[in-house]
C-alpha cells in the first residue's frame, strides 16, 4: 500500500488496528436486506467518515449500483409526490368552472409524473455511469487518482454510495438543494478515502464538473437572451 499523501489525505490504519468490516449493505445475508439498507443509510447520515472508512475500495459494480438505485428512486418518488401535492394545491382557490376545464390537464400531468417515477431506475442507472465517468476524468486531471488502487470502480462506488443524499428530497421545498450540497460533501469525503488522496485534490475534482455546468448554463442563457434581443430589434 502506498504511503498516505500529505495534506489531509487518507491515512493508513495503524498496524494491528481493526480492518474495515464493510458497510452493512455488504452484509445483507447476515443482517437481512431491509435492515442492512436502513443501517447503511443511518451510517452515512450520522457518521459519513466512518461509512467511507468501512467502504470497500474494490468489489463489484452491482452492490453500490443497487443501493444507489434504491435510495435515488425513493428520493425521486417523494420529490414527485411533493411536486404533485404542492403544485396542484393552488387549484383549490380557482373557480369551479376553471377547475373543470383544467381537470384534463391535471390528469395528464399526474400520468406523466407516474411514468417519471416508473422510469426513474433506468435514468438513475444511466446517470450513475455518466456521472462517475465525468468525475473520474476530473480526478485524473487533478491527480486525485495517483495513489488509487481502485481506478474507475472506486469513483463509481463513491458516486453510487453518495447517492444516499437523494433522500434529502423527502424535505419539502429545500430538499433538492440540500441533496446537491450533501452529495458534493459525500463525494469529497469518499474520494479522499477510496482514492487515497488529499482533500484539496478531491475538492478540485468535484468543482471542475460543477464549474463547467455553470459555464454551460451561462452560455445557454446568454444565447437565449441574445436571440430574444435580436428578435425584438428586428420588429
Amino acid at each position: 500500500m502506498p504511503p498516505p499523501p500529505a495534506g489531509g489525505g487518507w491515512q493508513t490504519p495503524p498496524p494491528g488496528g481493526p480492518a474495515p468490516a464493510g458497510l452493512p449493505w455488504e452484509h445483507r445475508s447476515e443482517l437481512g436486506f431491509l435492515n442492512a439498507f436502513v443501517e447503511t443509510i443511518k451510517l452515512f447520515v450520522t457518521n459519513p467518515a466512518e461509512a467511507w472508512r468501512r467502504t470497500k475500495e474494490k468489489g463489484d459494480f452491482a452492490e453500490p449500483l443497487i443501493f444507489a438505485i434504491l435510495v435515488s428512486w425513493i428520493g425521486i418518488a417523494v420529490s414527485t409526490l411533493w411536486s404533485g401535492l404542492f403544485g396542484n394545491a393552488w387549484v383549490a382557490f380557482l373557480p369551479a368552472d376553471m377547475k373543470e376545464k383544467m381537470a384534463g390537464a391535471f390528469a395528464t400531468n399526474t400520468a406523466a409524473l407516474l411514468i417519471q417515477v416508473g422510469l426513474a431506475p433506468i435514468f438513475v442507472l444511466i446517470g450513475l455511469f455518466i456521472g462517475a465517468a465525468i468525475y473520474h476524468l476530473a480526478f485524473l486531471i487533478v491527480g486525485a487518482t495517483k495513489d488509487s488502487a481502485s481506478g474507475f470502480e472506486g469513483t463509481f462506488r463513491v458516486v453510487s454510495y453518495a447517492s444516499v443524499s437523494q433522500l434529502a428530497n423527502v424535505i419539502p421545498f429545500v430538499g433538492g438543494f440540500a441533496a446537491v450540497v450533501w452529495n458534493l460533501i459525500l463525494v469529497v469525503l469518499g474520494v479522499v478515502r477510496i482514492h487515497r488522496t488529499t482533500q484539496g485534490k478531491a475538492i478540485a475534482g468535484v468543482l471542475i464538473p460543477l464549474l463547467l455546468c455553470c459555464v454551460c448554463i451561462i452560455l445557454v442563457v446568454a444565447l437565449v437572451v441574445g436571440g430574444l434581443a435580436a428578435a425584438f430589434a428586428n420588429r
